[in-house]
């Protein structure tokens, strides 16, 4: 499964690729007016838990986006990572991706790719409610590699947009300090709401 996750992040990241040598040509004034910046927030699921934070994105030109985001991760892995009976925290982190849009001048589709960093802390419990219950506390860094695919909305007021994507990512402890506790694969659901300054 995790092979499954990796690949696909690596094909998300080829086709990117693609288009982002595509940047040359030539996107005619009359048809984008696009700002160079936006500002905004983000809320992301996934099955085990919500990122939430401020999100910015600045415009490469009308079609290439770099994107960055601060978030607080708000975990709840329930038994579900197989080595503890619960597992819960919250991370502290940002990331920065890449974003192409088909079709700047209107609502458009969106492929991306984004890499995030989070400081994060899991307490955990084993043999709940036994007499041999164990609980601890760990902390790990988890890089979050993941591709999206999405659709941007252009509301009536033109300095406002709506982004609402879905992609799959994956969650690797690179530094662990205390028990070994969840990380792999994952679904990602999120929207943003940007107003163009």
């Amino acid at each position: 499964m995790k092979c499954i996750y990796c690949k696909s992040i690596y094909l998300s990241l080829i086709i990117i690729f693609f288009f982002f040598k595509d940047s040359k040509a030539q996107i005619n004034s009359k048809e984008v007016d696009v700002s160079k910046f936006q500002a905004g927030v983000e809320v992301q699921w996934y099955p085990a838990g919500w990122l939430i934070g401020p999100v910015a994105n600045c415009f490469i030109s009308a079609k290439h986006i770099l994107n960055f985001r601060a978030a607080i991760n708000i975990a709840d892995r329930h038994n579900w990572s197989g080595l503890n009976d619960d597992e819960r925290g919250t991370g502290y982190g940002g990331s920065v991706g890449y974003r192409f849009l088909f079709t700047p001048a209107k609502n458009s589709f969106l492929i991306g790719a984004r890499v995030d960093l989070f400081n994060t802390k899991i307490k955990w419990k084993n043999n709940i409610g036994s007499a041999q219950q164990t609980s601890g506390t760990t902390t790990t860094l988890v890089l979050q590699p993941s591709a999206e695919l999405g659709y941007r909305i252009k509301l009536k007021n033109p300095k406002w947009n709506i982004l609402i994507t879905g992609g799959i990512g994956e969650e690797i402890n690179i530094r662990t300090k205390g028990r070994d506790v969840g990380q792999g694969g994952m679904w990602l659901l999120s929207v943003s709401i940007l107003h163009s300054l």
